[in-house]
């Protein structure tokens, strides 16, 4: 598979501190949350405005569990892996695409995501019509560009995949628990309600104009 590109005008990514064995209910048996402290499991919340793919421009949020990333034979040590548990998109060209191209787990159907950017902050609310998903804040530190490894971790169907993606683009990152989150009651969210999710994030990242390139898909 040749690696495919997914051309956006943001994204926005914060973790959080949750219940570790909440975490460890979310992912699949051969998978193990990564501990930042005994007890505890860290929630990732990604928001994406893309403006160009294969599938045209679309908006996403992705749930995800941190896990431990894999080490391969190059040696190239990702910044951090993900499970996520659910994905959701305003479009359904979006979902199908994804879904069977990555495996990945969605709700069926179109939910709103908001991109409410200021001079040093940047705000996101999610919804399906009139129901509130959730809320989240990231702000902003000193900007450079980079070209960042991350990893994937799918499980569909009894099988596993993995996928190595560079994330490339202006970006700003930062530990000074500045941020905000709120989780609402809804179908997406249901298994966070009582996973004891901080409100505040302990890292926030924000990429501009960049490019997210999938590798390819690998079974492990």
């Amino acid at each position: 598979m040749s690696p495919t590109e997914y051309h956006f005008r943001h994204a926005v990514s914060a973790f959080f501190e949750m219940n570790r064995d909440a975490a460890k209910a979310l992912l699949p048996p051969h998978l193990e949350p990564f501990e930042p402290h005994h007890g505890l499991a860290v929630f990732a919340v990604t928001t994406f405005d893309f403006v160009k793919s294969e599938v045209g421009g679309y908006q996403e949020i992705v749930l995800a569990v941190i896990t431990p990333p894999l080490v391969t034979s190059t040696g190239q040590w990702p910044r951090s892996a993900f499970y996520p548990f659910v994905v959701g998109t305003n479009t359904e060209a979006s979902r199908l695409h994804a879904i069977e191209r990555w495996h990945l787990p969605h709700y069926m159907a179109d939910v709103s995501i908001d991109f409410d950017e200021g001079p040093e902050h940047v705000g996101i609310r999610v919804r399906e019509a009139e129901s509130p998903i959730l809320d989240v804040t990231v702000r902003a530190h000193k900007w450079t560009r980079v070209d960042h490894l991350y990893q994937s971790f799918m499980f569909d169907r009894g099988k596993s995949f993995k996928s190595n993606i560079h994330m490339a683009g202006e970006f700003t990152e930062h530990e000074e628990e500045a941020g905000e989150l709120a989780i609402h009651r809804h179908p997406m969210t249901e298994r966070l309600l009582d996973a004891d999710v901080e409100t505040y994030p302990f890292r926030e990242l924000w990429m501009k104009n960049g490019v997210q390139t999938f590798e390819g898909l690998e079974t492990l």
